[in-house]
């Protein structure tokens, strides 16, 4: 074969090859540019950090860490969380919170136009169908919104209905996605618990107390209020170091006991509690369970409970801010050794307490400093 031949058969060889390559980079430009599906729903991206978040914030601990939570001189570090912005064309709003997740409470602050504000009359919002209580305060609309320890769906509804709001609908659908949360469990073999916790037979005095206990909790609960806070919750101890992390299980003899309902706190006996914000004290008194217990109202039915304390230094009625002294920590009620236990009941559901203490929600006004 002439070494012309095998020139002819070496450029024909060259154009096929580069042909092939920019018909494959075309297809691959082409497949990148395809739409995405559109969602029925207009659809929260993620819960992930805006732009507007540190991206430092990554390292945060996880959910349900227990051990010490570091604290200096000024207080534990406060986390930025998980924030989300939605801007309409008469009004805009945040939703942030630790986590969107399971056990978890988000915060939602929505803002319409100034010119807006004494037209929302018919104003409602609804979280899974159930309406929510919110309060108008500085041009804003606040709102707190529980998500239950039980949640089950990937994603929750949320509905603003107002017709000053929207141009073509008086109402529009928002989906909040919502992460799987992994409670801790603990298996146990032996549980030392006073013998009047443990009895199958109680008294008829025992149970009549029980009884008053029970009436006595659903009558404060029964408490509506708007929000009494205007800054981000505090840890109730001063150094808080977390013995038992919220909505943990203990497996006694291969059987799930009920879930934790709060976040307990180590302590001694006699170390002060204090109010992890403003509110207004709606319950402190004794009971079977809770042993000497206070419940602080802190409006929007957003309530913090404080079980099992050695001393009870509010009544009922009293005003707290952020800080003030409360009681303190002891071993009172169902209970194996001296501990906090903080609860945080929101519209009725029992949420992780350190969602609210460890994350930027309202702002950064700070507690007073404890002495």
């Amino acid at each position: 074969m002439s070494s012309y031949s095998l020139k002819t058969i070496f450029s024909i060889f060259l154009v096929c090859f580069f042909s092939l390559s920019s018909h494959a980079k075309e297809d691959t430009s082409k497949k990148k540019e395809e739409p995405k599906k559109s969602s029925v729903l207009p659809k929260i991206s993620s819960a992930k950090k805006t732009s507007s978040v540190k991206k430092d914030e990554k390292k945060k601990p996880p959910v349900n860490a227990s051990k010490k939570v570091s604290a200096g001189k000024k207080g534990p570090k406060r986390l930025h969380g998980e924030e989300v912005e939605k801007k309409e064309e008469l009004f805009s709003f945040v939703l942030s919170g630790r986590k969107f997740a399971q056990g978890e409470l988000l915060f939602l602050k929505i803002k319409p136009l100034a010119r807006l504000l004494d037209k929302l009359g018919n104003f409602k919002i609804t979280w899974e169908g159930t309406e929510l209580p919110f309060s108008q305060k500085d041009g804003y609309l606040l709102v707190f919104i529980p998500i239950s320890p039980e949640f089950s769906k990937p994603t929750g509804v949320l509905e603003l209905t107002e017709r000053h709001l929207f141009s073509k609908n008086d109402s529009k659908k928002y989906e909040i996605p919502v992460q799987k949360t992994n409670f801790a469990t603990s298996k146990i073999s032996h549980l030392t618990m006073d013998k009047q916790y443990t009895t199958e037979e109680l008294s008829e005095e025992t149970k009549s107390f029980i009884k008053d206990c029970s009436e006595a909790k659903a009558k404060a609960f029964q408490s509506k209020s708007e929000i009494q806070i205007d800054s981000d919750f505090a840890y109730p101890v001063q150094n808080p170091i977390l013995n038992s992390p919220f909505y943990k299980r203990r497996i006694y003899n291969k059987e799930k006991g009920r879930p934790h309902g709060g976040s307990d706190f180590k302590g001694g006996v006699g170390d002060p509690i204090y109010a992890i914000n403003d509110g207004t004290v709606i319950l402190a008194r004794s009971m079977y369970y809770e042993g000497n217990f206070t419940v602080i109202d802190h409006g929007l039915e957003v309530y913090s409970l404080y079980m099992h304390q050695s001393e009870l230094l509010v009544k009922q009625g009293d005003k707290v801010k952020k800080g003030d002294l409360i009681g303190k920590i002891g071993s009172t009620g169902m209970s194996t050794g001296p501990h906090l236990h903080l609860g945080l009941r929101v519209l009725g559901t029992m949420i992780d307490p350190l969602s609210v203490v460890q994350t930027e929600l309202l702002g950064s006004k700070p507690a007073p400093v404890k002495k």
